[in-house]
C-alpha cells in the first residue's frame, strides 16, 4: 500500500483565548521522509492498546467525517477541502468548549488496488537540543511518534460495503478530556465492539478444539494461532477464522471452522462472525502467566504449564523443572558463597 494524499494543519488554543488555526494551502508530495513518517505513525497508532473499534453512530446527527468523506470519494470535494472542513469545525468546537490544544493534524489516504484507508494522526512536537555548525547548543524540534499519537482511521471500503461493520478506529488523546470528547464527536464514533469479550470466547473455542489435536501437536497448534493473531492485531486487522484454519497444519479445517463460528459473539446482525478483532491484553494473558509482589516476580509461558512447570492448588506451590541456564548459574554461585 502507498499514500496518495497527505496534508498537514495545526491548531493552537489556550484557555480563554480564540484558537489559532494554521491551514496548509496545498497537499504535500509523496517522498522518502514523508513515507517514513507515515509508517512510523501508523505503527504507533496500531500498537495502541487503547484503540477503539466501531462504526459511525447512525443514531445521532452525522459527523463531519461521515458527511464530507462521501464528497471526497465521489470527487465532489478535494482532499484538502475535506481536511479544511474538519479543522474549521474542530476550531469552532474547541472555542465553544474553551479547551486547550496545541497539535499538528496529519491527514493521509493510503491505497492499494481498490482498497482505500483514511487516516488522521494528531501529533505533538518534542523539543530537543542539537549542536549547530558553529558548535553552539541550540533547540530543535522533532515529531513525537511515540505514546502521544492519537487519531482516527476509516477503512473506506468496509464503510461502503458493510456499513454496520467495525471499519472505524479511534485512538483517544491522553490527558485532555475536552479534546477527547471533541474528537469522539467529530469522528462520529459509535457502536463500539467488545474486543475483550470476543477474544475470550475465541480463545475458549481454541482450547476446546485443542482436545481434537494430538498431544504432541498441541504446542505447535497454539503457537500458530497466537502468531497469526499477533500479526493481525499489529496491523489493526481482523482475524479471519477460515484463513486461520488454513495456516494450521495437521487439522481438519472444516471441523475447526465449525467449532469456532457458532460461538463467536456478533455485535449485530450485519457483522460477520467469521472475523473478530483481537484484544492484545486478553491475548497476552492467554500466552503468559505473571504475578509479582514486593520481593517476587514470576512470568512464564502458559504453554509450559504441566510441561516444565507444575501447579499444586492444594498448597499453592509451583514446581519448576529445567530452570533457565542464567538463573541456574546465579543460584549455584550464590550457594558457593554461603
Amino acid at each position: 500500500m502507498h499514500t496518495t494524499h497527505f496534508i498537514a494543519h495545526r491548531l493552537k488554543k489556550q484557555i480563554d483565548e480564540d484558537a489559532d488555526l494554521l491551514l496548509r494551502d496545498s497537499e504535500l508530495g509523496d517522498n522518502g521522509p514523508q513515507s517514513s513518517l507515515f509508517e512510523s505513525l501508523k505503527n504507533s497508532f496500531n500498537s495502541r492498546v487503547s484503540r477503539k473499534h466501531g462504526s459511525f453512530d447512525d443514531e445521532v446527527q452525522p459527523s463531519i467525517l461521515a458527511k464530507k468523506l462521501p464528497d471526497f470519494l465521489d470527487d465532489d470535494k478535494t482532499f484538502k477541502a475535506l481536511t479544511v472542513d474538519f479543522m474549521q469545525t474542530l476550531k469552532q468546537v474547541i472555542d465553544d468548549l474553551n479547551g486547550e490544544l496545541n497539535a499538528h493534524f496529519l491527514f493521509f489516504i493510503e491505497e492499494q488496488d481498490k482498497l482505500k484507508v483514511f487516516y488522521l494522526f494528531i501529533v505533538n512536537q518534542t523539543e530537543l537540543l542539537t549542536i549547530t555548525e558553529q558548535l553552539e547548543i541550540a533547540p530543535t524540534y522533532s515529531i513525537d511518534t511515540g505514546s502521544s499519537v492519537c487519531g482516527v482511521k476509516v477503512n473506506l471500503n468496509d464503510w461502503q460495503e458493510r456499513p454496520k461493520y467495525h471499519y472505524l478506529t479511534l485512538v483517544p488523546p491522553k490527558g485532555n478530556e475536552i479534546f477527547s470528547d471533541a474528537l469522539h464527536d467529530l469522528s462520529g464514533f459509535g457502536n463500539s465492539i467488545d474486543r475483550a469479550k470476543a477474544t475470550k470466547t475465541f480463545l475458549e473455542n481454541v482450547e476446546a478444539f485443542a482436545k481434537q489435536v494430538p498431544e504432541e501437536k498441541q504446542k505447535e497448534y497454539r503457537e500458530t494461532i497466537i502468531e497469526y493473531c499477533e500479526e493481525q492485531e499489529a496491523k489493526d486487522e481482523a482475524v479471519n477464522i477460515e484463513t486461520l484454519s488454513k495456516n494450521i497444519e495437521g487439522i481438519d479445517c472444516e471441523a475447526f471452522v465449525r467449532q469456532m463460528l457458532p460461538h463467536n459473539p456478533k455485535q449485530d446482525e450485519d457483522e460477520d462472525e467469521a472475523e473478530l478483532l483481537i484484544d492484545k491484553r486478553s491475548l497476552r494473558k492467554y500466552v503468559k502467566f505473571s504475578g509479582r509482589d514486593r520481593d517476587l516476580s514470576i512470568t512464564f509461558s502458559s504453554f509450559q504449564l504441566n510441561d516444565t512447570i507444575f501447579y499444586e492448588p492444594e498448597d499453592g506451590t509451583l514446581l519448576i523443572r529445567n530452570l533457565p541456564k542464567s538463573l541456574k548459574k546465579q543460584l549455584e554461585a550464590h550457594l558457593k558463597m554461603q
